[in-house]
């Protein structure tokens, strides 16, 4: 499942609303990814489990947002590359920072002197999607169905709706096509609180890939672990209110 991402510097203007804030959006142009089939999947050959996103801040930055484990533990000692820029440990338990700009994004991970993971050519959504049908302060009816809508964004090859409360998430769609310009959540995830509602615009992963997301058995578009690399893109949430 693509988590939240609490990240402790840039999260705050996510979550901030990683989950991330952005302004801008694009339609989809012709030259963009080719949507069809998945993420190239690779065979585990070791022990750790890496996510690892590349988030397109809305052009204020970029940043790597990524998760090693290895037998359910943090790895909080990998030496964890980016093209040339070396990403640090955070205490929230995973490897964060900004990142020097580029066209496309390498990873290389190694610990205890080993190589554990490498992807190549991961590419960002130009900017971030925007839900255009609904506005933070919206009250919504108890147990019933809400349709989010959002514009159109480009390199994208999956999109995917969220829903969290207090923090926590409580809805995350399958990865939708590429096509897709609304989705319905449910009525049953709408009980009494605040729905914090948002859109992930991804590049890497395709409709039929959840599995990445959702204890992987391989590695998708990444080679050694099990887990993934991507490029991500999310809409700054909207709050949606749901009383009793």
């Amino acid at each position: 499942m693509i988590k939240k991402f609490l990240l402790s510097v840039f999260m705050a203007s996510l979550m901030l609303s990683v989950q991330f804030s952005f302004t801008g959006c694009e339609d989809n142009d012709d030259s963009g990814p080719d949507v069809s089939g998945s993420a190239d999947q690779f065979a585990a050959t070791n022990d750790y489990n890496v996510n690892a996103r590349i988030i397109n801040f809305g052009g204020l930055y970029t940043c790597a947002d990524i998760e090693v484990t290895k037998d359910g533990s943090v790895v909080e000692d990998a030496l964890v590359l980016v093209n040339t820029d070396t990403i640090p440990y955070d205490f929230t338990g995973l490897y964060q920072t900004s990142l020097t700009e580029a066209g496309s994004y390498d990873l290389t991970i190694t610990h205890d002197g080993n190589l554990i993971a490498s992807g190549a050519g991961v590419t960002i959504p130009e900017s971030i999607p925007v839900i255009t049908n609904l506005d933070s302060g919206d009250v919504h009816q108890k147990e019933s169905d809400l349709t989010v809508e959002w514009n159109s964004v480009s390199n994208v090859t999956s999109w995917q709706v969220t829903s969290a409360v207090s923090g926590s998430q409580a809805y995350e769609s399958v990865l939708l096509p590429l096509d897709a310009r609304s989705h319905i959540i449910p009525g049953s995830y709408f009980l009494p609180g605040t729905h914090d509602i948002q859109v992930n615009a991804i590049n890497g992963l395709y409709p039929g890939d959840d599995n990445a997301l959702s204890n992987p058995e391989v590695g998708y578009a990444i080679e050694g672990p099990k887990g993934y690399f991507m490029g991500i893109a999310q809409s700054d949430p909207t709050e949606i209110i749901v009383n009793d």
